[in-house]
């Protein structure tokens, strides 16, 4: 058997397919722009659908698979009428369409938390659904189906309705706990429950694939399209962080660390940070996410910034070129596009401390990997107080591949620090639930046969010491400067 994994984003889509061991056979990836309507930026779902059959296509005529899961980013949603015409596009989860909503409701905030695992803000589901209930009431009341964009991808391809639970999360108005939409939030917020599908556990069989859609892909057996997940949730399972202890580092543009757990937060000060309880793809577990928006996307400024003279072959050597096992002495605040958790406070900006005229372009480098470390280090410090502490890491994404700076990170969190060999850990993990699904294997036994992890960097037990006194500092750092912003 052969399972297919399609990891659905906001401005580009990819698929691969893996084998019963494990093995990756096949990837694809394509871009698609984003949608101008009324002179505002939507996402582009009919589009999104048609390249998705087109990938599907030429992914089984390479190698017929048995089952698709998608991974999918959340929050952002399209609206349909009851012949299935798109009514309304999903808004970019940066929209401040919902704002007004949402602060509305913040008097209420500790009992949204405590259902939702989420607190109110604007990019979330249910605020901007308000939003077009308060401002666009003619389109809310044609309204009869809502749909995430995994979501509506799945149902063009099977006409079954249908919502995992780490997706359903992203709504605001689902209940972790109970596994369903909430009637009282529904109630609350005044949003009608029936628009929202029926939910289900990650690697649940939902349906078969449409025969109109059979026969377009060229599919002579049955494919089967199975429950996948949110996109950090589903590269966290791709990355085998599938019980609580195994945490992923998704080192791409931006950062996110997904941290599973076993008993979801009760405080609503960890909402105010922005820490979500989501359920997990594996039943039992949740998982919260640790995000800071710049990681890749600082290191490629400065890569183009400091090194535009050194090729492209030779940049990352001689970008560390002066990387040394001592702490830089520079401190790096790495909000350079805003601050994420657990400040929330998107005008902060970033700053490089202690410069000196002798520092170099490549010290600097180091400092900066310091920096998106020690921030990282904050955040688990933050969840650490509400029984959330993992033993090891397993980093992802593009910035992953520099040892260097996983050793930094190691020595940082004083945890063993694993490069994933793979390289896209959401369409991997969407892979394991088909085999899970199929097979009728758990989760654990499946991701021992397709999560491939490298040498672990291992914290040295100096270097931490001296990694901590610079942290002390860097945790006033915030505090200090944002009164300067």
């Amino acid at each position: 058997m052969f399972f297919l994994g399609l990891d659905i984003g906001t401005t580009r889509m990819k698929c691969g397919i893996y084998g019963e061991d494990g093995e990756a056979v096949y990837f694809d990836s394509c871009d698609y722009g984003e949608k101008k309507w009324t002179d505002e930026t939507y996402i582009d779902v009919e589009t999104i659908y048609d390249k998705a059959l087109e990938m599907l296509g030429r992914a089984y005529r390479h190698t017929p698979f048995d089952s698709i899961a998608i991974s999918s980013l959340g929050e952002s949603f399209v609206l349909l009428d009851a012949d299935d015409r798109v009514l309304f596009l999903p808004m970019l989860y940066t929209d401040p369409r919902g704002e007004r909503e949402a602060a509305a409701f913040e008097k209420n905030a500790e009992r949204i938390f405590a259902i939702s695992g989420v607190y109110p803000q604007s990019m979330y589901s249910a605020y901007k659904l308000l939003w077009i209930k308060n401002n666009r009431p003619e389109i809310y009341k044609r309204a009869q189906k809502l749909f995430l964009v995994g979501e509506y991808v799945g149902y063009r391809l099977t006409g079954v309705r249908a919502i995992d639970h780490s997706l359903a999360a992203r709504t605001g108005i689902y209940d972790v706990r109970r596994l369903e939409f909430s009637a009282e939030l529904c109630d609350l917020l005044g949003i009608d429950k029936d628009l929202f599908s029926p939910s289900v556990r990650s690697g649940d069989i939902i349906g078969e694939l449409l025969p109109s859609v059979k026969e377009y892909i060229g599919a002579v057996a049955d494919v089967k399209l199975i429950a996948g997940g949110h996109d950090q949730v589903s590269a966290a399972i791709g990355a085998g962080a599938v019980s609580d202890g195994i945490c992923s580092d998704g080192m791409g543009t931006v950062e996110c660390l997904a941290v599973p757990y076993r008993n979801a937060f009760e405080s609503c000060e960890m909402g105010v940070y922005g820490y979500p309880n989501v359920p997990h793809g594996v039943l039992g577990l949740y998982c919260t996410y640790l995000l800071n928006l710049s990681c890749g996307s600082l290191v490629d400024w400065w890569l183009t910034k400091a090194f535009s003279d050194v090729s492209k072959e030779n940049i990352y050597i001689e970008a560390e070129k002066d990387f040394s096992d001592e702490p830089t002495g520079l401190l790096v605040l790495p909000y350079f596009g805003g601050a994420s958790t657990p400040y929330q406070n998107i005008n902060a900006k970033g700053s490089i401390l202690n410069l000196k005229l002798s520092d170099s372009a490549s010290r600097v480098y180091q400092g900066i990997f310091e920096g998106l470390a020690m921030e990282m280090k904050l955040n688990l410090d933050l969840v650490a107080k509400h029984g959330v502490s993992p033993k090891m890491i397993v980093a992802t994404g593009g910035c992953s591949a520099s040892r260097r700076a996983l050793q930094i990170k190691s020595d940082i969190f004083g945890l063993p620090v694993y490069p994933l060999k793979i390289k896209e850990a959401g369409i991997c993990g969407c892979a394991m639930l088909g085999a899970s699904a199929l097979l009728s294997e758990d989760i654990g036994s499946v991701a021992k046969r397709f999560v491939k992890l490298g040498e672990p960097l291992e914290p040295r037990a100096e270097i931490h010491q001296k990694y901590k006194a610079e942290y002390e500092k860097y945790k006033e750092l915030y505090l200090t400067l944002k009164k300067f912003y």
